[in-house]
């Protein structure tokens, strides 16, 4: 009986998020909402909205969401291991999509005045939205893998809030982080079960590998990354250096250091 009640709380987390965000994205385009949403989005007056929506955006980088995985090395392999097979699995799937549809940006189809970019300027791959679908699945990991629930609650608000920055920063569309959202969820969704079928990255060499590689990427964050928005700079400096702090147990575990 427990483990049906839990396989049923599972499977809610596994599917109710991108069932939510289709269902969204089927009405946006029902009701050609679109441009109307971006602009109410784009276009509010959120407080300090430049710096807050660097800073936020920046969340749905590759580069962050490594530092932010950082500190389970050596103490959630499984999850480790999800992410590492997602890196493939989504990107392929998203850069597939972005490929086959290849839909303008916002600036592309509109002039500098009517509204508010925050960064650097992109014209073209616009859905799905990359950086909804890495925060969502991220976010899925969190959700579908054992953690408490405000861990899941947390990553979920998290990468919600990643994908409204991607229309406050004027570089897509609502209709391409509703989109991202469901690639990145069924993307790491897929990514679990391939990494509980194949479970070559769950021995401690695979998972020295993935710690030095998230090492180095916390490094090379810390020193020049600006993920194309340079008010996110001191952030994308404290965040990875406070990763790899939190990391060092688990690192120290994971290589055999011994105590001092």
């Amino acid at each position: 009986m427990q483990e049906t009640r839990e396989s049923v709380v599972g499977l809610r987390w596994a599917l109710g998020v991108p069932i939510v965000a289709a269902l969204l994205l089927a009405l946006l385009l029902a009701t050609g909402a679109n441009h109307e949403v971006f602009f109410l989005v784009n276009r509010f007056p959120w407080p300090a909205d430049a710096r807050l929506w660097s800073n936020v955006t920046i969340f749905g980088d590759t580069m962050p969401l490594l530092c932010l995985l950082l500190p389970f090395a050596g103490r959630r392999p499984d999850l480790v291991w999800a992410v590492m097979v997602a890196l493939i699995v989504v990107s392929f799937g998203v850069d597939g999509a972005k490929d086959l549809f290849n839909t303008p940006r916002p600036p592309a189809l509109l002039l500098p005045d009517q509204f508010h970019l925050i960064g650097f300027r992109a014209v073209t791959g616009s859905f799905p939205s990359g950086h909804s679908a890495a925060a969502f699945a991220f976010a899925g990991a969190i959700c579908m893998l054992r953690f408490p629930l405000p861990a899941k609650v947390a990553a979920l608000t998290g990468a919600v809030l990643v994908a409204v920055s991607r229309v406050a920063v004027g570089i897509h569309w609502p209709q391409d982080v509703l989109g991202g959202a469901v690639f990145g969820w069924l993307g790491m969704l897929a990514s679990i079960w391939l990494a509980a079928r194949w479970r070559w990255g769950l021995n401690a060499g695979a998972q020295r590998g993935f710690a030095l590689l998230l090492v180095i990427a916390a490094l090379y964050t810390a020193w020049t990354y600006t993920a194309g928005y340079p008010l996110a700079r001191p952030l994308l400096i404290v965040l990875p250096l406070a990763m790899l702090a939190l990391a060092w147990p688990g690192l120290r575990r994971l290589f055999g250091t011994p105590a001092l």
